[in-house]
């Protein structure tokens, strides 16, 4: 926005509302940047109309279209691939940490091992969330209780570079597409255009399939319920239908062994 040959030319006494939305009409097709850039530009005015750095309001009435799809939740197929063949850059092991506790890579990228806690019996990571500051004690499931005793424990963050570093945000997310697209067994999850942030809705899809509860999930995971619900809103029908009968089997076996007790 801030380019010159975008609304960056403009001075703050020419901008309008009738500008900004034609530069948002001039990136159609780019549904979840415009969302993002719209609300960047509102916060910009909300901030500098009140010090009268703008004389007038700049994004009355400027619409862009809703996303339609978000962030693609990852089939268990394309975990397994990511796992196995992610490893340059280490992010077989982001694919495992973030699968398992559902949580946003601003927040993976800042979990040390001192944060490990063990509550009941069953180890868990203590989390405050960069995004809403909610504290959260997350606890692992047996895969990745597993995962993480094979993993090296040094101070700091559990997540690190191959040099040695710790991730930052942003160059999780850029390195992320650059294994993806270059790494030929991760081609399908290239075809997708899957993101990082598409596994926080495939842990929130392996609960449910577990038969937790939409406010269970939105505990565990730490999000509203309303958020569970569209995160899951891409499950498939027929995995879900099979999860929902092997629930209702094993649930069955359960009381058969109960009333034979």
């Amino acid at each position: 926005m801030e380019d010159p040959d975008a609304l960056g030319a403009l001075s703050v006494y020419d901008i309008r509302p009738a500008l900004v939305q034609a530069f948002f009409d001039g990136n159609d097709g780019k549904q979840g940047k415009q969302e993002v850039g719209l609300k960047a530009l509102k916060q910009l005015e909300r901030w500098a109309i009140v010090r009268d750095l703008l004389p007038h309001p700049i994004t009355t009435g400027v619409e862009v279209p809703k996303s339609k799809e978000g962030h693609r939740p990852w089939r268990e197929e394309h975990v397994a691939l990511a796992e196995r063949y992610a490893t340059p850059r280490g992010f077989d092991r982001v694919i495992t940490l973030a699968s398992n506790t559902g949580q946003r890579g601003s927040d993976l990228v800042r979990m040390r091992w001192t944060d490990i806690e063990v509550v009941d019996g069953r180890p868990g990571i203590n989390v405050v969330q960069e995004k809403t500051g909610l504290p959260l004690w997350v606890p692992f499931p047996q895969a990745l209780i597993a995962a993480l005793e094979t993993w090296e424990r040094s101070p700091g963050p559990i997540l690190r570079r191959q040099n040695g570093k710790p991730w930052t945000r942003k160059q999780l997310s850029s390195e992320w597409v650059l294994v993806r697209n270059r790494v030929p067994e991760l081609k399908p999850l290239a075809d997708l255009g899957l993101t990082l942030h598409g596994l926080r809705a495939t842990a929130c899809i392996r609960l449910s399939r577990a038969g937790v509860t939409t406010r269970g999930i939105a505990s565990l995971v730490g999000m509203h319920e309303k958020q569970v619900a569209l995160y899951c809103r891409f499950s498939e029908q027929r995995e879900n239908a099979m999860a929902a009968l092997l629930h209702l089997e094993n649930f069955r076996g359960r009381q058969v062994i109960d009333n034979k007790g």
